[in-house]
Protein backbone atom coordinates (compact mmCIF):
# COMPACT_ATOMS: atom_id res chain seq x y z
CA UNK A 1 0.00 0.00 0.00
CA UNK A 2 1.63 3.29 -1.43
CA UNK A 3 1.80 6.20 1.83
CA UNK A 4 -0.17 9.19 0.78
CA UNK A 5 0.93 12.36 -0.75
CA UNK A 6 0.37 15.63 1.18
CA UNK A 7 0.88 18.65 -1.55
CA UNK A 8 1.66 22.18 -0.31
CA UNK A 9 0.30 25.18 -2.51
CA UNK A 10 1.68 28.23 -1.94
CA UNK A 11 0.13 31.27 -3.69
CA UNK A 12 -1.21 35.22 -3.05
CA UNK A 13 -3.99 35.27 -4.93
CA UNK A 14 -6.55 33.85 -2.92
CA UNK A 15 -8.78 32.77 -6.58
CA UNK A 16 -6.01 31.84 -8.09
CA UNK A 17 -5.12 29.52 -4.30
CA UNK A 18 -8.77 28.20 -4.37
CA UNK A 19 -8.71 27.12 -7.85
CA UNK A 20 -5.97 24.92 -7.81
CA UNK A 21 -6.86 23.57 -4.50
CA UNK A 22 -10.15 22.45 -5.90
CA UNK A 23 -9.00 21.22 -8.99
CA UNK A 24 -6.54 18.62 -7.34
CA UNK A 25 -9.04 17.66 -4.70
CA UNK A 26 -10.35 13.83 -5.73
CA UNK A 27 -7.91 14.11 -8.39
CA UNK A 28 -5.44 10.40 -6.85
CA UNK A 29 -6.85 8.79 -4.11
CA UNK A 30 -2.90 8.51 -3.08
CA UNK A 31 -3.39 12.23 -2.30
CA UNK A 32 -3.68 12.99 1.53
CA UNK A 33 -3.58 16.56 2.51
CA UNK A 34 -3.54 19.33 0.56
CA UNK A 35 -2.30 22.37 2.17
CA UNK A 36 -3.11 26.05 1.13
CA UNK A 37 -0.65 28.67 2.49
CA UNK A 38 -0.59 32.38 1.22
CA UNK A 39 2.94 33.81 2.27
CA UNK A 40 5.96 32.50 2.28
CA UNK A 41 6.88 32.47 5.60
CA UNK A 42 4.07 30.39 6.97
CA UNK A 43 4.78 28.23 4.37
CA UNK A 44 8.44 27.55 5.30
CA UNK A 45 7.24 26.77 9.00
CA UNK A 46 4.89 24.13 7.34
CA UNK A 47 7.55 22.29 4.98
CA UNK A 48 9.69 21.77 8.24
CA UNK A 49 7.24 20.53 10.19
CA UNK A 50 5.07 18.18 8.12
CA UNK A 51 7.74 17.94 5.05
CA UNK A 52 5.22 17.61 1.97
CA UNK A 53 5.93 15.48 -0.96
CA UNK A 54 4.53 17.84 -3.16
CA UNK A 55 5.20 21.82 -3.70
CA UNK A 56 3.30 24.08 -5.62
CA UNK A 57 4.30 27.48 -5.45
CA UNK A 58 4.43 31.13 -7.12
CA UNK A 59 7.43 33.08 -7.63
CA UNK A 60 5.89 36.54 -6.48
CA UNK A 61 5.06 36.48 -3.12
CA UNK A 62 5.13 38.91 0.32
CA UNK A 63 8.37 39.21 1.51
CA UNK A 64 9.88 36.03 0.82
CA UNK A 65 9.82 34.96 -3.46
CA UNK A 66 8.81 31.24 -3.91
CA UNK A 67 12.83 31.29 -5.58
CA UNK A 68 13.98 32.30 -2.08
CA UNK A 69 11.85 29.99 -0.35
CA UNK A 70 13.09 26.84 -3.16
CA UNK A 71 16.96 27.56 -2.09
CA UNK A 72 16.44 27.20 1.78
CA UNK A 73 13.81 24.02 1.54
CA UNK A 74 16.78 22.80 -0.89
CA UNK A 75 18.97 23.14 2.16
CA UNK A 76 17.15 20.85 4.23
CA UNK A 77 19.01 17.46 4.50
CA UNK A 78 17.20 14.06 3.58
CA UNK A 79 14.11 15.92 1.91
CA UNK A 80 13.95 16.13 -1.61
CA UNK A 81 10.29 17.52 -2.39
CA UNK A 82 8.61 17.34 -5.84
CA UNK A 83 8.37 20.95 -6.40
CA UNK A 84 6.09 22.87 -9.67
CA UNK A 85 6.73 26.56 -9.82
CA UNK A 86 4.06 28.87 -11.13
CA UNK A 87 4.53 32.48 -12.72
CA UNK A 88 3.14 35.21 -14.18
CA UNK A 89 6.80 35.98 -15.75
CA UNK A 90 7.48 34.52 -19.19
CA UNK A 91 11.23 35.12 -18.53
CA UNK A 92 13.95 32.46 -19.08
CA UNK A 93 15.73 33.68 -15.99
CA UNK A 94 12.96 32.24 -13.98
CA UNK A 95 12.41 29.39 -15.25
CA UNK A 96 16.28 28.26 -15.37
CA UNK A 97 16.61 29.38 -11.49
CA UNK A 98 13.58 27.34 -11.51
CA UNK A 99 15.22 24.06 -12.64
CA UNK A 100 18.26 24.96 -10.97
CA UNK A 101 16.28 24.78 -7.83
CA UNK A 102 15.10 21.52 -8.52
CA UNK A 103 11.86 22.31 -10.12
CA UNK A 104 9.96 19.50 -12.36
CA UNK A 105 8.13 22.16 -14.04
CA UNK A 106 7.77 26.06 -15.23
CA UNK A 107 3.62 26.62 -15.51
CA UNK A 108 2.46 29.86 -16.81
CA UNK A 109 -0.08 31.78 -15.94
CA UNK A 110 -3.27 31.06 -16.79
CA UNK A 111 -2.72 27.69 -17.12
CA UNK A 112 -5.42 24.97 -18.14
CA UNK A 113 -7.17 23.09 -15.32
CA UNK A 114 -6.67 19.67 -16.96
CA UNK A 115 -3.32 19.79 -18.56
CA UNK A 116 -1.91 20.94 -14.68
CA UNK A 117 -4.12 17.92 -13.63
CA UNK A 118 -2.50 16.01 -15.96
CA UNK A 119 1.11 17.21 -14.83
CA UNK A 120 0.18 16.50 -11.04
CA UNK A 121 -0.96 13.24 -11.73
CA UNK A 122 2.23 12.27 -13.45
CA UNK A 123 4.16 13.64 -10.47
CA UNK A 124 2.22 11.26 -8.46
CA UNK A 125 2.83 8.60 -10.43
CA UNK A 126 6.63 9.25 -10.22
CA UNK A 127 6.25 9.45 -6.77
CA UNK A 128 4.87 6.33 -6.31
CA UNK A 129 7.28 4.50 -8.61
CA UNK A 130 10.29 5.60 -6.90
CA UNK A 131 9.17 4.41 -4.03
CA UNK A 132 8.32 1.08 -5.78
CA UNK A 133 12.13 1.17 -6.83
CA UNK A 134 13.37 2.43 -3.14
CA UNK A 135 11.48 -1.09 -1.72
CA UNK A 136 12.87 -3.30 -4.11
CA UNK A 137 16.69 -2.65 -3.80
CA UNK A 138 15.91 -2.12 0.41
CA UNK A 139 14.56 -5.80 -0.41
CA UNK A 140 17.35 -6.91 -2.10
CA UNK A 141 19.70 -5.28 0.45
CA UNK A 142 17.95 -7.03 3.68
CA UNK A 143 17.94 -10.18 1.43
CA UNK A 144 21.21 -10.00 0.65
CA UNK A 145 22.65 -9.00 3.90
CA UNK A 146 20.43 -12.07 5.24
CA UNK A 147 22.10 -14.49 2.50
CA UNK A 148 25.43 -13.43 3.65
CA UNK A 149 24.58 -13.95 7.46
CA UNK A 150 23.05 -17.11 6.68
CA UNK A 151 26.26 -18.15 4.89
CA UNK A 152 28.56 -16.55 8.14
CA UNK A 153 26.21 -18.47 10.54
CA UNK A 154 26.22 -21.73 9.07
CA UNK A 155 30.29 -21.29 7.95
CA UNK A 156 30.83 -20.40 11.68
CA UNK A 157 28.49 -22.91 13.17
CA UNK A 158 30.59 -25.83 11.12
CA UNK A 159 33.73 -24.65 12.67
CA UNK A 160 31.67 -25.44 16.26
CA UNK A 161 30.68 -28.88 15.63
CA UNK A 162 33.61 -29.65 13.36
CA UNK A 163 37.27 -29.94 13.97
CA UNK A 164 39.41 -27.39 11.88
CA UNK A 165 42.45 -25.96 11.46
CA UNK A 166 43.02 -22.92 10.77
CA UNK A 167 44.06 -22.15 6.83
CA UNK A 168 44.82 -19.53 4.57
CA UNK A 169 41.23 -19.19 2.85
CA UNK A 170 39.43 -19.73 6.22
CA UNK A 171 41.72 -17.15 7.69
CA UNK A 172 40.43 -14.57 4.56
CA UNK A 173 36.98 -15.20 4.74
CA UNK A 174 36.81 -14.70 9.06
CA UNK A 175 39.09 -11.23 7.74
CA UNK A 176 36.09 -10.29 5.30
CA UNK A 177 33.87 -10.55 8.01
CA UNK A 178 35.86 -8.75 11.07
CA UNK A 179 36.14 -12.04 12.83
CA UNK A 180 40.03 -12.02 12.62
CA UNK A 181 39.99 -11.42 16.70
CA UNK A 182 38.80 -15.41 16.79
CA UNK A 183 42.66 -15.83 15.69
CA UNK A 184 43.90 -13.58 18.07
CA UNK A 185 42.30 -13.32 21.26
CA UNK A 186 41.62 -15.56 24.19
CA UNK A 187 37.52 -15.93 24.10
CA UNK A 188 34.51 -17.93 25.30
CA UNK A 189 31.86 -19.39 24.07
CA UNK A 190 28.27 -19.12 25.92
CA UNK A 191 24.93 -20.95 24.73
CA UNK A 192 22.01 -20.05 26.26
CA UNK A 193 17.99 -20.44 25.91
CA UNK A 194 14.75 -19.84 27.32
CA UNK A 195 13.83 -21.52 30.64
CA UNK A 196 10.92 -23.54 31.79
CA UNK A 197 8.39 -25.39 29.10
CA UNK A 198 8.99 -24.98 25.30
CA UNK A 199 5.75 -23.76 23.05
CA UNK A 200 3.52 -26.69 21.53
CA UNK A 201 3.53 -25.16 18.59
CA UNK A 202 6.53 -24.60 15.91
CA UNK A 203 5.25 -20.94 15.21
CA UNK A 204 4.98 -19.84 18.89
CA UNK A 205 8.96 -21.15 18.86
CA UNK A 206 9.86 -19.48 15.88
CA UNK A 207 8.43 -16.35 17.41
CA UNK A 208 10.06 -16.84 20.94
CA UNK A 209 13.48 -17.66 19.29
CA UNK A 210 12.98 -14.47 17.07
CA UNK A 211 12.27 -12.54 19.78
CA UNK A 212 14.54 -13.39 21.77
CA UNK A 213 17.46 -13.42 19.32
CA UNK A 214 16.64 -9.77 18.37
CA UNK A 215 16.62 -8.59 21.60
CA UNK A 216 19.97 -10.18 22.55
CA UNK A 217 21.64 -8.67 19.01
CA UNK A 218 20.63 -5.50 19.95
CA UNK A 219 22.23 -6.01 23.45
CA UNK A 220 25.30 -7.48 22.35
CA UNK A 221 26.04 -4.24 20.00
CA UNK A 222 27.43 -2.40 22.87
CA UNK A 223 29.93 -5.42 23.34
CA UNK A 224 33.19 -5.94 21.16
CA UNK A 225 34.60 -8.86 19.70
CA UNK A 226 31.23 -10.96 19.76
CA UNK A 227 29.35 -13.34 17.32
CA UNK A 228 25.80 -14.34 18.01
CA UNK A 229 24.20 -17.45 16.23
CA UNK A 230 21.48 -20.25 16.46
CA UNK A 231 21.90 -23.76 16.61
CA UNK A 232 20.67 -26.55 15.11
CA UNK A 233 19.31 -27.43 18.61
CA UNK A 234 17.11 -23.73 18.80
CA UNK A 235 20.08 -22.41 21.27
CA UNK A 236 21.49 -19.32 20.99
CA UNK A 237 25.38 -19.21 20.90
CA UNK A 238 27.87 -16.28 21.32
CA UNK A 239 31.11 -16.81 20.81
CA UNK A 240 32.91 -13.18 22.34
CA UNK A 241 36.16 -11.83 23.28
CA UNK A 242 34.73 -9.52 25.65
CA UNK A 243 36.66 -9.60 28.88
CA UNK A 244 33.34 -9.36 31.25
CA UNK A 245 31.38 -12.62 30.76
CA UNK A 246 28.92 -11.28 33.77
CA UNK A 247 28.63 -7.95 32.20
CA UNK A 248 27.50 -9.90 28.73
CA UNK A 249 25.65 -12.63 30.28
CA UNK A 250 23.84 -10.05 32.86
CA UNK A 251 22.71 -7.46 30.11
CA UNK A 252 21.44 -9.92 27.75
CA UNK A 253 18.95 -11.63 30.69
CA UNK A 254 17.90 -8.31 31.76
CA UNK A 255 16.39 -7.00 28.32
CA UNK A 256 15.22 -10.56 27.36
CA UNK A 257 13.41 -10.30 30.94
CA UNK A 258 12.41 -6.78 30.23
CA UNK A 259 10.82 -6.60 27.39
CA UNK A 260 9.47 -10.32 26.58
CA UNK A 261 9.52 -11.81 30.53
CA UNK A 262 11.48 -14.93 29.90
CA UNK A 263 14.10 -16.01 32.31
CA UNK A 264 17.45 -18.10 30.35
CA UNK A 265 19.86 -20.23 31.08
CA UNK A 266 23.50 -19.70 30.18
CA UNK A 267 26.42 -22.16 29.83
CA UNK A 268 29.70 -20.79 29.39
CA UNK A 269 32.76 -22.82 28.28
CA UNK A 270 36.12 -22.39 29.22
CA UNK A 271 39.04 -19.86 28.27
CA UNK A 272 39.93 -20.88 24.61
CA UNK A 273 43.53 -19.45 22.92
CA UNK A 274 43.02 -20.30 19.06
CA UNK A 275 40.61 -20.71 16.42
CA UNK A 276 41.08 -24.48 16.64
CA UNK A 277 39.65 -24.85 20.14
CA UNK A 278 35.55 -23.37 18.62
CA UNK A 279 34.80 -27.21 18.70
CA UNK A 280 36.14 -27.64 22.38
CA UNK A 281 34.11 -24.68 23.54
CA UNK A 282 31.20 -25.51 21.64
CA UNK A 283 30.97 -28.60 23.42
CA UNK A 284 31.46 -27.50 26.56
CA UNK A 285 29.25 -24.91 26.74
CA UNK A 286 26.07 -26.40 25.01
CA UNK A 287 27.00 -29.55 28.18
CA UNK A 288 27.07 -26.30 30.49
CA UNK A 289 23.92 -25.66 29.34
CA UNK A 290 22.19 -28.70 29.60
CA UNK A 291 23.46 -29.05 33.12
CA UNK A 292 22.91 -25.17 34.22
CA UNK A 293 18.74 -26.20 32.43
CA UNK A 294 18.54 -29.61 34.56
CA UNK A 295 19.82 -27.79 37.94
CA UNK A 296 17.98 -24.95 37.64
CA UNK A 297 20.65 -22.36 37.65
CA UNK A 298 20.91 -19.03 35.82
CA UNK A 299 24.13 -20.06 34.50
CA UNK A 300 26.91 -22.75 35.01
CA UNK A 301 30.09 -22.57 33.46
CA UNK A 302 32.09 -25.50 32.26
CA UNK A 303 34.79 -25.92 34.89
CA UNK A 304 32.19 -25.64 37.71
CA UNK A 305 30.65 -28.17 36.28
CA UNK A 306 32.86 -30.58 35.84
CA UNK A 307 34.57 -29.91 39.57
CA UNK A 308 31.73 -31.07 40.46
CA UNK A 309 31.14 -34.10 38.69
CA UNK A 310 32.54 -37.81 39.93
CA UNK A 311 34.99 -40.05 38.53
CA UNK A 312 34.03 -41.74 35.00
CA UNK A 313 34.56 -45.57 34.97
CA UNK A 314 34.75 -47.47 31.61
CA UNK A 315 32.58 -50.35 32.65
CA UNK A 316 29.30 -49.89 30.61
CA UNK A 317 26.63 -48.36 33.06
CA UNK A 318 23.51 -50.50 32.08
CA UNK A 319 25.75 -53.80 32.62
CA UNK A 320 26.39 -52.65 36.49
CA UNK A 321 23.23 -51.55 37.23
CA UNK A 322 21.47 -54.64 36.22
CA UNK A 323 24.38 -56.53 37.62
CA UNK A 324 23.96 -54.60 41.09
CA UNK A 325 19.73 -54.71 40.75
CA UNK A 326 20.29 -58.79 40.54
CA UNK A 327 22.70 -58.68 43.24
CA UNK A 328 20.69 -56.29 45.74
CA UNK A 329 23.80 -54.21 45.36
CA UNK A 330 22.15 -50.43 46.17
CA UNK A 331 25.40 -48.81 46.60
CA UNK A 332 25.92 -50.56 42.79
CA UNK A 333 22.59 -48.55 42.00
CA UNK A 334 23.05 -45.79 43.13
CA UNK A 335 26.40 -45.17 41.60
CA UNK A 336 24.50 -46.47 38.12
CA UNK A 337 22.03 -43.95 38.23
CA UNK A 338 24.29 -41.04 38.65
CA UNK A 339 26.52 -41.80 36.23
CA UNK A 340 23.81 -42.55 33.77
CA UNK A 341 21.65 -39.64 34.44
CA UNK A 342 24.36 -36.56 34.61
CA UNK A 343 25.35 -38.67 31.22
CA UNK A 344 22.00 -37.95 29.96
CA UNK A 345 21.86 -34.40 30.85
CA UNK A 346 25.30 -33.56 29.65
CA UNK A 347 25.21 -34.89 26.35
CA UNK A 348 21.81 -35.27 25.52
CA UNK A 349 20.38 -32.12 23.44
CA UNK A 350 17.54 -32.08 26.06
CA UNK A 351 15.09 -28.96 25.33
CA UNK A 352 12.89 -29.60 28.55
CA UNK A 353 12.48 -31.65 31.47
CA UNK A 354 10.17 -34.22 29.58
CA UNK A 355 12.65 -34.99 27.56
CA UNK A 356 14.60 -36.03 30.66
CA UNK A 357 11.89 -37.98 31.78
CA UNK A 358 11.88 -40.05 28.55
CA UNK A 359 15.40 -40.91 28.77
CA UNK A 360 15.24 -42.10 32.00
CA UNK A 361 12.12 -44.17 31.15
CA UNK A 362 13.70 -46.01 28.47
CA UNK A 363 16.52 -46.60 30.10
CA UNK A 364 14.80 -48.11 33.01
CA UNK A 365 13.07 -50.77 30.26
CA UNK A 366 16.42 -51.31 28.35
CA UNK A 367 17.81 -52.18 32.71
CA UNK A 368 14.65 -54.40 33.05
CA UNK A 369 15.17 -56.11 29.64
CA UNK A 370 18.83 -56.49 30.47
CA UNK A 371 17.85 -58.11 34.01
CA UNK A 372 15.33 -60.39 32.38
CA UNK A 373 17.97 -61.81 29.96
CA UNK A 374 20.40 -62.78 32.79
CA UNK A 375 18.16 -63.98 35.23
CA UNK A 376 15.14 -65.19 33.40
CA UNK A 377 13.21 -62.93 35.78
CA UNK A 378 10.55 -60.84 34.00
CA UNK A 379 9.55 -57.64 35.63
CA UNK A 380 6.41 -55.22 35.46
CA UNK A 381 5.87 -52.47 32.93
CA UNK A 382 6.62 -48.75 34.26
CA UNK A 383 3.86 -47.35 36.20
CA UNK A 384 2.30 -44.45 35.02
CA UNK A 385 3.09 -42.49 38.76
CA UNK A 386 6.52 -43.45 37.90
CA UNK A 387 6.28 -41.32 34.52
CA UNK A 388 4.32 -38.18 36.31
CA UNK A 389 6.75 -38.08 39.00
CA UNK A 390 9.82 -37.92 36.59
CA UNK A 391 7.88 -35.33 34.35
CA UNK A 392 7.58 -32.92 37.20
CA UNK A 393 11.24 -33.09 38.72
CA UNK A 394 12.63 -30.42 40.91
CA UNK A 395 16.36 -31.16 40.43
CA UNK A 396 18.22 -33.67 39.11
CA UNK A 397 18.66 -35.18 42.86
CA UNK A 398 15.01 -35.45 42.63
CA UNK A 399 15.12 -37.59 39.62
CA UNK A 400 18.22 -39.59 40.89
CA UNK A 401 16.51 -40.52 44.21
CA UNK A 402 13.06 -41.75 41.98
CA UNK A 403 15.30 -44.24 39.67
CA UNK A 404 17.19 -45.40 42.59
CA UNK A 405 13.87 -45.91 44.89
CA UNK A 406 12.35 -47.86 41.77
CA UNK A 407 15.50 -49.69 41.22
CA UNK A 408 15.60 -50.83 45.23
CA UNK A 409 12.21 -51.93 44.86
CA UNK A 410 12.63 -53.93 42.00
CA UNK A 411 16.10 -55.14 42.94
CA UNK A 412 13.77 -56.61 46.40
CA UNK A 413 11.32 -58.61 43.75
CA UNK A 414 14.42 -59.78 41.99
CA UNK A 415 16.93 -61.17 45.03
CA UNK A 416 13.41 -62.46 46.01
CA UNK A 417 12.56 -64.21 43.31
CA UNK A 418 16.40 -65.56 42.25
CA UNK A 419 17.20 -68.11 45.38
CA UNK A 420 15.82 -70.88 43.85
CA UNK A 421 17.90 -70.66 40.78
CA UNK A 422 21.27 -69.19 42.48
CA UNK A 423 22.16 -72.49 43.29
CA UNK A 424 21.92 -74.32 39.99
CA UNK A 425 24.20 -71.28 38.54
CA UNK A 426 27.09 -72.04 41.39
CA UNK A 427 27.02 -75.51 40.65
CA UNK A 428 27.67 -74.71 37.11
CA UNK A 429 30.65 -72.33 38.21
CA UNK A 430 31.90 -74.65 40.64
CA UNK A 431 32.10 -77.29 38.25
CA UNK A 432 33.84 -75.02 35.18
CA UNK A 433 36.13 -74.22 38.12
CA UNK A 434 36.81 -77.66 38.76
CA UNK A 435 37.87 -77.97 35.16
CA UNK A 436 40.17 -74.93 34.71
CA UNK A 437 41.59 -73.94 37.86
CA UNK A 438 45.42 -74.92 36.39
CA UNK A 439 44.51 -72.63 34.16
CA UNK A 440 44.60 -68.12 34.39
CA UNK A 441 40.94 -68.93 35.68
CA UNK A 442 38.92 -65.39 36.49
CA UNK A 443 35.72 -64.15 37.97
CA UNK A 444 35.24 -62.34 34.41
CA UNK A 445 35.64 -65.38 32.55
CA UNK A 446 33.46 -67.73 34.40
CA UNK A 447 30.78 -64.95 34.71
CA UNK A 448 30.91 -64.52 30.63
CA UNK A 449 30.51 -68.28 29.76
CA UNK A 450 27.83 -68.51 32.10
CA UNK A 451 26.30 -65.12 30.42
CA UNK A 452 25.89 -63.17 33.63
CA UNK A 453 27.69 -60.07 35.24
CA UNK A 454 30.59 -60.67 37.46
CA UNK A 455 28.58 -59.03 39.75
CA UNK A 456 25.87 -60.80 39.75
CA UNK A 457 28.35 -63.82 40.42
CA UNK A 458 30.41 -62.66 42.68
CA UNK A 459 26.95 -61.94 44.86
CA UNK A 460 25.91 -65.10 44.49
CA UNK A 461 29.19 -66.96 45.06
CA UNK A 462 29.21 -65.24 48.35
CA UNK A 463 25.96 -66.01 49.30
CA UNK A 464 25.55 -69.62 48.09
CA UNK A 465 29.39 -70.97 49.41
CA UNK A 466 30.11 -68.50 52.27
CA UNK A 467 33.39 -67.74 50.51
CA UNK A 468 34.34 -65.11 47.44
CA UNK A 469 34.73 -66.92 44.19
CA UNK A 470 38.67 -65.96 45.27
CA UNK A 471 38.82 -67.79 48.32
CA UNK A 472 37.09 -70.80 46.84
CA UNK A 473 39.60 -70.84 43.77
CA UNK A 474 42.49 -70.83 46.07
CA UNK A 475 41.31 -73.63 48.15
CA UNK A 476 40.65 -75.85 45.58
CA UNK A 477 44.21 -74.78 44.43
CA UNK A 478 45.55 -75.65 48.01
CA UNK A 479 43.86 -78.52 48.58
CA UNK A 480 44.81 -80.39 45.30
CA UNK A 481 48.52 -78.86 45.97
CA UNK A 482 48.31 -80.57 49.52
CA UNK A 483 47.11 -84.22 48.26
CA UNK A 484 50.22 -83.67 45.43
CA UNK A 485 52.59 -82.94 47.90
CA UNK A 486 51.97 -86.12 49.87
CA UNK A 487 50.91 -88.30 47.23
CA UNK A 488 53.34 -87.82 44.25
CA UNK A 489 56.84 -87.34 43.21
CA UNK A 490 56.45 -84.35 41.42
CA UNK A 491 58.49 -81.51 42.24
CA UNK A 492 57.18 -78.32 43.91
CA UNK A 493 57.43 -75.70 40.99
CA UNK A 494 56.00 -78.96 39.02
CA UNK A 495 53.00 -79.06 41.09
CA UNK A 496 52.64 -75.05 41.36
CA UNK A 497 52.28 -75.05 37.61
CA UNK A 498 49.97 -77.91 37.96
CA UNK A 499 47.36 -76.02 39.58
CA UNK A 500 48.10 -72.42 37.90
CA UNK A 501 50.61 -70.87 39.64
CA UNK A 502 53.71 -69.66 37.60
CA UNK A 503 55.66 -68.06 40.19
CA UNK A 504 56.68 -70.54 42.50
CA UNK A 505 57.36 -67.96 45.47
CA UNK A 506 53.81 -66.91 45.14
CA UNK A 507 52.69 -70.30 45.05
CA UNK A 508 54.55 -70.97 48.52
CA UNK A 509 53.49 -67.71 49.96
CA UNK A 510 49.98 -68.45 49.68
CA UNK A 511 50.65 -72.00 50.69
CA UNK A 512 51.98 -71.06 53.71
CA UNK A 513 49.23 -68.49 54.75
CA UNK A 514 46.84 -70.97 54.23
CA UNK A 515 48.45 -73.85 56.10
CA UNK A 516 51.22 -72.63 58.43
CA UNK A 517 54.00 -74.58 56.61
CA UNK A 518 56.00 -74.00 53.63
CA UNK A 519 55.22 -76.52 50.41
CA UNK A 520 58.26 -78.64 51.37
CA UNK A 521 57.75 -78.69 55.32
CA UNK A 522 54.42 -80.29 54.54
CA UNK A 523 55.72 -82.67 52.42
CA UNK A 524 57.83 -83.91 54.78
CA UNK A 525 55.81 -83.44 57.92
CA UNK A 526 57.72 -80.74 59.76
Amino acid sequence: MNPSIDILIIEDEGEVLEGIRTSLQQLDPSIGHIYAIGNAEDAREMIRTLFPRIIVTDIVLPRLSGLELLDEVMQISDYEPKVVVISSYNEFSYAQRSLQLGALDYVLKPFDKAEFKQKLLKIVAMIHEEERQRFEMQHRIEHAQMGTRMLMDQYILSFCTKKTQLQEHIYHRLQLWNLTWLTTSSYHLMAFGVSGEVPESDKDMELQLFSVGNIAGETMEKFHSSYLLKNVHNRWIVITAYPDLEEMMEAIRHNVRKYQRHELHFGVSGTMFSFQALFDAYEQSNQALRWAAANRKPELYYQEMEDGLPERTTADVNERCAAALISGDRDGMVRAVRDKVESIVRLTQLIHRKQLAQNCLDWIMDIQTLVNEKSGIYLDQISLSLWERLECYESIDSVKHELCAYFQDLSDKVTSQISGTGNAIIEQAKVMIGEEFDKDITLQGIADKLAIHPVWLSHLFKKETGQTFSDYVIELRMEKARRLLRESNLKIYEIASKIGYLDLQHFGKIFKKRTGMSPKEYRYGK
